[in-house]
């Protein structure tokens, strides 16, 4: 899916990135991610700096969800897809400048997450909240 340029630019915003990842058992997993940018018009990428749970759920499992909010003004997406663990490459790279140049003290990404996002849903309050984000809107 091609993500629409509202969404892009809704994405260049400061915000905090929920994952949502599930085990083979059936445990979900939700993990804050500072790092989550747009790679490309279909791809959303992550730095995992802990290879915990994260990981290991996406090793058996590549389905994943994505919430990203800004709290302030009551608007937001969730981005489901598939993902890809990568530990070099440009959405590798990408991750690693990012963490690198912020302003925390952090650990080298072990590995990058690389999302082919599939759906996008709206989580804005109002009329639209729910509802999947057309190609193109």
């Amino acid at each position: 899916m091609i993500i629409p340029e509202k969404v892009r630019e809704f994405m260049e915003q400061d915000r905090l990135a929920y994952i949502s990842t599930v085990s083979p058992d059936g445990v979900p997993n939700v993990a804050p991610k500072g790092s989550l940018v747009l790679l490309d018009d279909e791809h959303l990428v992550f730095a995992d700096l802990y290879a915990g749970k994260t990981r290991s759920n996406l090793e058996k499992n590549p389905t994943i969800a994505v919430a990203i909010v800004n709290p302030a003004a009551y608007q937001g997406y969730q981005f489901k897809g598939t993902a890809e663990l990568v530990d070099r490459g440009p959405a590798y790279d990408e991750v690693v400048a990012r963490v690198e140049g912020g302003k925390m003290d952090l650990p080298r990404a072990k590995y990058a997450v690389k999302i082919r996002v599939d759906k996008i849903y709206d989580l804005s309050m109002g009329r639209n909240s729910g509802k999947e984000v057309g190609e193109g809107s």
